[in-house]
Order: structure tokens, then C-alpha cells, then sequence
């Protein structure tokens, strides 16, 4: 990227305000000063004034004192708009922070991308506890997540038709369970009565989640987990701590949700 210099004749508060974006969009994750200082050039105290105006637009958020600063789902309305996926992670994000804040361990949010979930909202770096790497913006198998089991579980029947061919259809390893009729009946039926999906992790990965749908209507909007350390707790205990909290959080975006989606 192009180091653009505080002193550099025509340079305006706009453009020093798209560079600080960009570099912040180039890291993938949260971004101090010191690393925004070195990746564009400018000065702190310009930075911080760029930083604060981004923050009272809502484009912008501050972490942490350590983490610094992050890219809010606003910043989408400068590419293509704001989507209603979009929405749903806005409406989401103070509610994961906070059980996060309360329980300690990441909780995340997917939606649907064609055959698979696609991470939107992590709170791995509000955690002390993340064991996982970053997946934000990464595609989930269905038959392997916590997120993307909940969503094959909870959609509407007509939905999940058209989600299982696909994976019947797919060349992926991780889809082949998919061509098992009784399986995936009994997966989906096990899912709905027990209020939640678990993930089908292999054998050694130490991070395990809980997940439960957000709601509109029949329609999921979203899927939201908490993830835990398997070693810690058995799924059982694991349930009779986080999922009465997990399905109020899902109720509570559901209901933001909606008085967003009224609003706009």
C-alpha cells in the first residue's frame, strides 16, 4: 500500500480518512495505532483524529486499549450496500460482546453461502479463552459446524431440500454424509429436539461449540455458537451452563432485528 505523508501537498482529511480504512480492511482483524502509523505513514495525532471521526460515523470501533481498533459492518455500505446479512451482524454484536464478557468464551455468527456458512461476527478477540484461528469470513461445512448444523436443522423443510442436494452433489469429503438419507434425518431430528446443534469435530480438536438459530418467523436469519474447550466440561455440563443463555441472546437479535429491519 502507498504510504501517504501528513505534509503531501492536496492531501485532504477524506482521502487520509479512505486510507486509514484500507489499511484497517488489509489486516483482516483489529489494528493498533502503531501498526495503522507504519502501514500509511501518517502521524499518530492525526490518526487518532481520523480514528475518532470514523468511530462517531459508526464506521469504526475501538476495541481495546491493547487490541485498538476495528472495521464495523458499516463500512460494507461503501461497496455494494448494506445487505440484510449485514443487518443481522449489527444487530448481533453488542449482545455477543456482552456474553462474552460474561461467560469468557468466543461466541460467533453465521449466515448462509449457497452450501455452507460463512463466519460474519466473531468475538475471538474479546476472549481469553479463543483456541481457534481467525475465521472470519470463512466458509463452514454444514455437516461440521455447530453454526451450520443448527441452520440445516431449523430451516424451513423446502430450504433444507435444496441445501441437501447441493451437498449430495458436492465432490467434498465433508459433504459425502449428506447422501445418507437415514443419517441426515436422524442429525436433523436429534438437533430440533434437543434446541441445538453441536459440532462434528474430529477426534483431537480441543475446541467444541454449542450453537441455536436466530429466528425470523420460519426463517433463520442467522446462527450463533458459543465455543468452549472440550477438556474443560462434558457437552452435557457444557449445555446446562450456556444454552439458556445462548437461545435468550438469539431471541434478543431476533428482536433487534426486527426493530431494525422495521426502521429501515
Amino acid at each position: 500500500m502507498p504510504r501517504l505523508l501528513d505534509n503531501a501537498a492536496g492531501v485532504n482529511p477524506v482521502i487520509r480518512s479512505l486510507m486509514v480504512l484500507e489499511a484497517m480492511n488489509a489486516t483482516g482483524k483489529a489494528t493498533t495505532l502503531a501498526q495503522l502509523h507504519e502501514e500509511t505513514g501518517l502521524p499518530k495525532p492525526t490518526l487518532v483524529r481520523l480514528l475518532d471521526t470514523l468511530i462517531s460515523t459508526g464506521h469504526v470501533r475501538r476495541v481495546s486499549r491493547m487490541a485498538g481498533y476495528a472495521l464495523t459492518e458499516r463500512v460494507l455500505r461503501l461497496s455494494s450496500g448494506f445487505r440484510h446479512g449485514d443487518l443481522v451482524v449489527e444487530a448481533a454484536r453488542p449482545f455477543l460482546s456482552a456474553l462474552t464478557a460474561e461467560h469468557k468464551w468466543p461466541m460467533g455468527l453465521a449466515t448462509l453461502d449457497r452450501d455452507a456458512m460463512l463466519v460474519r461476527l466473531s468475538t475471538r478477540q474479546e476472549s481469553p479463552f479463543a483456541m481457534d484461528p481467525d475465521w472470519l469470513n470463512r466458509r463452514l461445512a454444514i455437516l461440521v459446524s455447530a453454526l451450520a448444523r443448527a441452520y440445516i436443522a431449523f430451516c424451513p423443510e423446502e430450504e433444507r431440500r435444496v441445501l441437501l442436494t447441493l451437498l449430495r452433489n458436492s465432490k467434498s469429503k465433508m459433504n459425502a454424509p449428506a447422501r445418507d438419507e437415514s443419517y441426515m434425518a436422524a442429525m436433523v431430528e436429534g438437533i430440533r429436539k434437543r434446541g441445538y446443534a453441536n459440532t462434528a469435530a474430529p477426534r483431537g480438536d480441543p475446541a467444541m461449540g454449542l450453537a441455536v438459530p436466530v429466528m425470523q418467523g420460519e426463517h433463520v436469519a442467522a446462527c450463533i455458537n458459543i465455543r468452549y474447550i472440550g477438556s474443560t466440561m462434558s457437552e452435557a455440563e457444557a449445555v446446562k451452563r450456556y444454552l439458556p443463555a445462548l437461545q435468550r441472546t438469539a431471541a434478543a437479535i431476533a428482536a433487534n432485528l426486527e426493530e431494525r429491519s422495521t426502521a429501515s
